[in-house]
């Protein structure tokens, strides 16, 4: 019933999934200048409304299809991870119902997660959480005892598996209640643009599976009680922080209390991803929730083959023997001319410095390089994109 709770709120409540699939950033201390002249990326939504969709929403199914690809394309605005997802959108008619996600999951060790997190990070939160005091570490918090699952759409993000056009999870909304699809909430109803943000975001991996049969998803490391105190289960007192606690962003829901999603907001500032809905007012995919997404697996990505300009301050210059190469993949350079800068330091750039055609052209820009680190002044780089965080350099020159 709609007044059922106090509030006149709602629970967001998602079933059990069923297990899917099995296999075995920064803007640094000083601002930088990053163009991108060529290429683009997008992250791709697409949803496939079921004919009961359709006939259940009955006369409101258009506006409901249009609310649901307008809560979609807050996440395919936010972030330009070069991969699709594919969502089954259907509505119910059971009483009770509200909105459920059905995502479809892929298992993942946690040294293959930890790995392919910190190949893709992109963004100032990943560096934050990936680094130095961050929330994610290259020791198992379950010290081996646990099993870890991606969401399909999280693991494509994260490079686990291959993008493809097959089913990701679902969607569903009970249309017993009272919505309102577009333009300012009506009294009495709820916005349907946030409710179905909620479980779009649960099918691109917003969802904890919190020690359920020993089993945990990304999102349940950056559940903290405190400084230091990680919390990978539910319960009260879990808060989002990226900083191993320090900062608590967020609380989740006590889901010892109400046996809800864990890692649902507790409610609050009217939000989307909060567990209940209050009717009458706009349900918003806000900040924190962008960052949410962001350290779970999605980011601002330039596709392979970019060609990119930056401009930044040199804090790491290497030039190493012929055919040693940087890094790994996907973040492998085949070069002998290494380049960091301070204010993109999740990224790597670098060329060849071989006996070639191009070895005198080469030498002027190892040397300018040089000359810009020995100065501490500023140096332009321009290079394509080659991995997640890495690119070939084809010209430098002062800005």
């Amino acid at each position: 019933m709609l007044n059922a709770k106090p509030l006149c709120s709602h629970e967001f409540h998602d079933r059990s999934p069923a297990f899917g699939v099995t296999t075995s950033l920064y803007a640094g201390a000083r601002s930088s200048k990053r163009t991108e002249v060529q290429g683009e990326v997008e992250l791709i939504i697409t949803p496939t409304f079921t004919s009961g969709f359709d006939t259940n929403f009955g006369v409101n199914a258009t506006a409901a299809r249009a609310a649901w690809i307008a809560a979609a394309k807050v996440f395919t605005d936010a972030f330009s991870d070069d991969i699709h997802i594919n969502i089954t959108v259907d509505a119910i008619t059971r009483p009770g119902a509200f909105g459920e996600s059905f995502p479809g999951f892929v298992s993942i060790s946690y040294a293959d997660l930890f790995d392919q997190v910190t190949a893709y990070a992109s963004t100032q939160n990943d560096a934050i959480a990936i680094g130095p005091g961050g929330s994610m570490t290259a020791t198992d918090p379950t010290n081996g005892g646990g099993t870890w699952q991606l969401t399909r759409a999280q693991a494509k993000a994260l490079g686990v598996i291959p993008d493809d056009m097959s089913d990701d999870g679902g969607t569903t909304f009970g249309v017993e209640n009272p919505f309102t699809f577009s333009g300012q909430i009506t009294q009495g109803t709820f916005d349907f643009q946030g409710v179905a943000a909620h479980e779009i975001a649960e099918v691109m991996g917003r969802v904890g599976l919190s020690g359920g049969n020993d089993t945990f998803s990304l999102i349940d490391i950056f559940s903290y009680t405190g400084p230091g105190m990680k919390s990978l289960g539910g319960g009260g007192g879990n808060f989002f922080s990226i900083d191993n606690g320090v900062t608590l962003l967020k609380e989740f829901n006590d889901s010892a209390a109400n046996h809800l999603d864990t890692r649902d907001w507790a409610g609050g500032t009217n939000d989307s991803f909060n567990q209940f809905a209050n009717s009458g007012v706009v349900n918003p995919v806000s900040a924190v929730d962008l960052q949410l997404m962001d350290v779970i697996g999605y980011g601002r990505v330039n596709p392979v083959g970019s060609l990119i300009e930056t401009v930044g301050h040199i804090t790491f210059l290497r030039a190493h023997e012929l055919g040693s190469g940087y890094g790994k993949s996907p973040n492998f350079l085949d070069c002998e001319v290494i380049v960091q800068l301070s204010e993109e330091p999740l990224r790597a750039f670098g060329f060849q410095l071989r006996a070639d055609q191009n070895a005198p052209s080469r030498r002027e820009m190892f040397d300018m390089l040089r000359s810009a680190f020995i100065a501490g002044r500023l140096i332009r780089l321009d290079y394509f994109t080659i991995g997640p965080r890495v690119g070939e350099i084809i010209r430098v020159a002062n800005p």
